[in-house]
């Protein structure tokens, strides 16, 4: 069964790294049969990484080494029937301050589990705007 992970980090990384990472994604993605779709702002990530869990595992692995991402955190790793991005998308949002809100709630809450309502908000904003994108 694949697995669904939602993860937010703290962007360390300038424009021309977010393509690169983009670049290097699309294919080491493939290779490891894992699909998603990515939110940049201008301070934060947000991904939705789908596919089997060994693959969404070795991606996060890499993420949290990545120098380009600081404060990594999964906020949600679920079992599905189906995954919700047939391929790779990138979303790219570099200036909005919506997007930065919503993974704003989530990395600077108070309290040590993320409110289930902040994280529906944000992954349907990842869902609308990668569908958007296509």
């Amino acid at each position: 069964m694949d697995g669904s992970l939602l993860y937010v980090s703290r962007r360390t990384s300038s424009d021309a790294e977010v393509r690169n990472i983009v670049e290097t994604s699309l294919a080491r993605n493939a290779r490891l049969r894992v699909t998603g779709a990515l939110v940049v702002s201008r301070g934060r990530f947000a991904q939705i990484l789908e596919g089997p869990r060994t693959g969404v595992d070795t991606l996060m692995e890499s993420i949290r080494r990545d120098p380009r991402h600081a404060d990594v955190e999964v906020l949600l790793y679920d079992d599905i029937e189906r995954r919700r991005f047939a391929e790779w998308t990138l979303t790219y949002s570099g200036a909005s301050v919506y997007v930065d809100g919503l993974i704003g709630a989530l990395t600077e809450r108070t309290t040590p589990l993320p409110h289930p309502g902040d994280v529906h908000r944000l992954t349907h904003a990842i869902e609308e705007l990668a569908r958007a994108r296509l």
